[in-house]
């Protein structure tokens, strides 16, 4: 196995591009304001420096958006099925977000 060492830049890309994607899936969960939470987040993400506290508070909203108000924690479970569907799409999408969230809030 081979493990890639990540640094900061790539996973705030990796990041960015994983919001947009999540949004798009909740955008048919109805979770408008989730979304926008999100999106604010990742712009301030965007304009923010590596290692500011701008880009920590961005983070932390991005993660707070999980366990908090919006308990998008709810879309990271796995369900059961023998198909893939919109779902576990939802499910690997914010998985995947969190995952990034928590690896840059470090």
């Amino acid at each position: 196995m081979t493990v890639i060492k990540r640094n900061q830049a790539n996973t705030q890309s990796d990041l960015l591009q994983a919001i947009d994607r999540l949004c798009l899936l909740l955008i048919d969960q109805k979770e408008d304001e989730a979304v926008a939470e999100l999106r604010d987040a990742a712009k301030d993400l965007k304009q923010s420096q590596s290692g500011s506290k701008e880009q920590r508070a961005a983070v932390r909203r991005i993660i707070d958006a999980f366990e908090g108000d919006h308990e998008l924690i709810a879309y990271t479970h796995q369900r059961e099925s023998d198909q893939w569907t919109e779902v576990e799409e939802l499910s690997q999408a914010s998985s995947r977000v969190l995952s990034l969230a928590r690896r840059m809030n470090r």
